[in-house]
């Protein structure tokens, strides 16, 4: 196990800052409760419990959150699918209808009722819906109250305004092609990201949407490797229109390579090249993996992940910079160093009898369950925090792929695109939305005991919901 590996203390070099001593404080504190837990198990009873309590009336701090709503339906419901205890009944019938009414009328999702149309808030929502919610329309108040919502056909995929939404990322979408979060608001690579999932799981992707996206993605990796927020383009009017003055290739990243925005990056970016979106830049792959793999902290570190460079470890960095990046790293660095020279399809995943390894699994499993895990429920970002849904949701999101060797396989890729092809008729099909629908569903996980469920490595959704909304929204033209 990684807690029985050589405790050596980070050097100071003898000179002690306040980083420095926070970092010797946290190591500390992650070795003693190492040293008490020899056998770390999941209490799944106490972090569903955990979950529970947050659906009801949240206490008054929580107010702050008032932007977030969208955001905490999706940890909780995420958190729970993954320990296999779904919202049901009156809870599943409240989400369903609290989240249809944050639409925005101009299109997306707010944070909450009445408030303006986010990217972020936008994912969280449509996430959620793919989660808890069902086809058919929302559930009437009736419905709500007896707790009734996808058993009786009111699972609110159809109350979903698609049209709207396309519209609305069509405008938020930057000549260089980056994205708004909101209209007038500002560039941010995770928007790209979340433009990227809400197409794919609605049913929206298109080259107009899409294309450029990937240039401005590869544009803001750093000189370490890592992706930062954006890049910064410069602008000319050449009498048609305003276009970016040189290649986006060119663009320099503004500020650090970070984990949040690096897996958001690279999904967006393994995502986007495997559906054949047109202009598909290369990235540093080589830099990449470095930085990648740096970021997992030492043995006396827990095994945890670090989001930036020098930073401290952090458990919902085991999903942003482990499970999830690395899942995605692993088959970019197999595809750009070993599928060139194999005769098979180049756009096609299987899982391999020995696959590339580029995260130490066992550790970051050992600092979820011996650390992150909080005495009364709930997980957290390292000892002496408080847990909550944010960290509860990605720490076990982290959890879920270092026990699932989650792989795109030819044969699950074959058979999507025919169920596709039986699906949509053929005046409605596009190469783009087949290539959609086909990847996003060639993911998949071996059957096997585990202490969560299967995640997806793009979507962060679990993988048994991907197909239902898949197969609802494709089928239904916007």
């Amino acid at each position: 196990m990684a807690r029985t590996r050589a405790m050596r203390p980070t050097p100071d070099d003898l000179f002690p800052t306040a980083t420095s001593m926070e970092q010797a404080c946290t190591e500390s504190s992650i070795a003693a409760l190492l040293a008490e837990s020899s056998t770390a198990e999941l209490r799944r009873d106490e972090h569903v419990a955990y979950l529970r309590r947050l659906l009801a009336p949240l206490p008054a701090p929580y107010v702050t959150f008032e932007s977030n709503r969208a955001w905490l339906i999706y940890w909780v419901a995420h958190a729970l699918d993954l320990l296999d205890a779904p919202l049901t009944g009156s809870l599943q019938a409240r989400a369903i209808s609290t989240l249809l009414h944050f639409q925005a009328p101009d299109g997306g999702f707010g944070g909450g009722p009445g408030q303006l149309g986010h990217l972020m808030s936008t994912y969280a929502a449509v996430c959620a819906l793919a989660i808890v919610g069902g086809p058919g329309p929302a559930p009437s108040a009736a419905d709500v109250a007896a707790g009734h919502s996808v058993d009786r056909g009111c699972g609110g995929w159809d109350a979903i305004d698609r049209r709207a939404i396309y519209a609305w990322m069509l405008r938020l979408k930057q000549p260089d092609g980056s994205f708004l979060v909101h209209e007038q608001g500002e560039i941010d690579v995770r928007a790209t990201y979340c433009v990227v999932v809400v197409a794919t799981l609605l049913g929206l992707a298109t080259d107009e949407l899409l294309e450029g996206a990937a240039s401005f993605v590869a544009s803001c990796q750093t000189y370490e490797g890592g992706f930062a927020a954006l890049s910064t383009p410069s602008y000319r009017f050449d009498g048609h229109g305003v276009r970016p003055a040189g290649p986006v290739a060119l663009q320099a990243p503004q500020g650090e390579a970070h984990g949040g925005y690096a897996y958001c990056a690279l999904a967006s970016y393994v995502h986007l090249a495997q559906v054949g979106v047109p202009g598909v830049p290369p990235v540093h792959v080589p830099r990449l993996v470095r930085w990648a793999t740096s970021l997992q902290g030492a043995p006396i570190e827990g095994g945890g992940f670090r989001g930036r460079t020098n930073k401290l470890v952090d458990g919902c960095y085991g999903w942003f910079c482990g499970g999830g990046l690395h899942t995605l790293l692993e088959e970019l660095a197999t595809t750009s160093t070993e599928r060139a020279a194999t005769p098979r399809s180049a756009d096609s995943w299987e899982t391999l009898p020995e696959p590339r390894e580029l995260l130490d699994r066992e550790a970051l499993a050992t600092y979820v369950l011996a650390v992150a895990q909080a005495p009364r429920g709930g997980l957290r970002d390292k000892p002496d925090k408080r847990p909550d849904a944010y960290h509860t949701c990605y720490n076990l999101s982290g959890l879920s792929l270092c026990e699932h060797r989650v792989r795109v396989s030819d044969e699950a890729l074959a058979a999507a695109a025919a169920a596709y092809e039986a699906l949509v008729p053929p005046d409605r099909r596009t190469a783009r939305a087949q290539a959609c629908f086909a990847h996003t569903l060639a993911w998949s996980a071996p059957a096997r005991s585990a202490r969560v469920a299967a995640t997806h490595p793009v979507l962060n959704v679990r993988l048994s919901r991907v197909a239902p909304v898949l197969t609802h929204m494709y089928a239904h033209s916007v």
